[in-house]
């Protein structure tokens, strides 16, 4: 009896202990509940960073985008503008205003699908000019969860004839501006899929019926088909993130995507002071 007296007192002194734990003192204590500091956001569980949001920004979903997507929750804001500023950059080497990337990076957790979307929806500000999103991350396909979006069908399903490309095109908030998701796809055809002649075609349709197409694409030094839709698209845009990269697996990208002829427009930086991406150089 003793004993379970004494195991009924610790566990009122947990359950006291939990309870202040969670009152309105556990955000200070715990850091949950602020807003990041403008140097950056609290690391997550085993020393991930947390994408960082802009100071002031909604944190969770409105319309169902996801609060990384800051040129849509922040459009005032400091991030949204440097997008705006990539933007400037690119259509100034785009003489007919028009252009068609791979959004791509050399290793895995660069940035390159926030990127990508967050670049778009600086394009859709441009109300007189279509722009699309193309996922073709075909092993970890985001972009449709990032703005909430029905993943099937998509790409995979266009490539495989089993739907037409307008039934893969989803719209979004921006009446100019769409996504396309990677759509389902079985381990054994993801090297067979992009060899197809559909993705030509493809993206030519794309070329026809938008002003500005981005397509997602895996990292260029893990993924070996990332050079074939390259070599479709044209051109390229490399994601580097700051202080992750090394300078050898950026040379690496830089010539995988040279050799598979693909032109490389830029590259961006990513995970600054502000997750700011810089325009930095041009390749002639």
């Amino acid at each position: 009896m003793g004993n379970v007296s004494k195991a009924m007192k610790r566990r009122e002194a947990e359950q006291a202990s939990e309870s202040r734990a969670t009152g309105p003192d556990a955000a200070a204590k715990t850091g949950e509940g602020k807003s990041p500091s403008p140097g950056g956001a609290p690391a997550a569980a085993k020393g991930v960073p947390t994408p960082l949001r802009p100071a002031g920004a909604a944190v969770g979903r409105r319309n169902g985008y996801a609060p990384e997507l800051c040129a849509y929750h922040d459009r005032g804001g400091r991030v949204a503008e440097e997008y705006r500023g990539l933007r400037t950059n690119l259509l100034a080497q785009a003489p007919d205003q028009r252009f068609c990337f791979v959004v791509t990076s050399a290793v895995g957790s660069e940035g390159k699908t926030v990127t990508c979307l967050n670049l778009a929806l600086v394009m859709a500000e441009r109300r007189d000019y279509r722009t699309i999103v193309i996922d073709c991350d075909f092993r970890r396909p985001t972009v449709a969860k990032l703005v909430r979006a029905e993943p099937q069908p998509g790409i995979a399903e266009v490539l495989r004839g089993e739907a037409a490309l307008d039934e893969a095109i989803r719209p979004t908030t921006e009446p100019n501006l769409f996504i396309a998701p990677s759509g389902k796809v079985s381990r054994e055809e993801l090297g067979e899929l992009v060899t197809r002649a559909e993705l030509s075609e493809m993206m030519e349709t794309l070329r026809s019926n938008y002003d500005y197409v981005l397509v997602d694409t895996p990292p260029i030094n893990t993924v070996s088909e990332t050079a074939m839709i390259g070599r479709v698209a044209g051109e390229a845009l490399v994601v580097v993130r700051m202080n992750k990269t090394h300078q050898e697996s950026v040379e690496k990208a830089v010539g995988l995507l040279r050799a598979a002829n693909v032109d490389i427009a830029g590259m961006v930086l990513t995970h600054q002071k502000y997750y700011i991406p810089n325009y930095l150089y041009y390749y002639s």
